[in-house]
């Protein structure tokens, strides 16, 4: 059976994985929607600082794969600047979401520290 810290750790991947597929998804949606106009307009520059802190969210969980702290700042950080930038009513439901992983790490590190040594 694997240990305790493990799982977190492993779970910790996992969600940052689905939530990267997830959120990547409508990056992608809202890169078409906006870059790839038929009439050729760009968007007003609003538009292209919340790609670049939605992009900044997708770093943090990419990173979270490998390097689960620098991800987890990352992600931290690029997921409140995103959702207060686009002014979500319902912007803690929404960006709680991105808890789930840093959570995950939160219980492995922790569990990490408190074993005996």
């Amino acid at each position: 059976m694997r240990s305790l810290p493990t799982v977190f750790k492993w779970a910790g991947r996992a969600t940052a994985l689905l939530f990267l597929l997830f959120w990547g998804a409508f990056f992608v949606e809202h890169l078409s929607e906006w870059f790839l106009r038929r009439d050729g307009n760009y968007p007003p520059p609003f538009v292209w600082i919340a790609q670049l802190l939605h992009f900044s969210m997708l770093v943090g969980l990419g990173l979270m794969l490998r390097w689960e702290k620098l991800g987890t700042a990352i992600l931290a950080a690029g997921t409140v600047a995103f959702f207060a930038s686009i002014g979500v009513r319902s912007f803690p439901k929404i960006a709680l979401v991105n808890l789930v992983p840093m959570a995950c790490f939160a219980i492995y590190w922790t569990t990490l520290a408190l074993r005996p040594r």
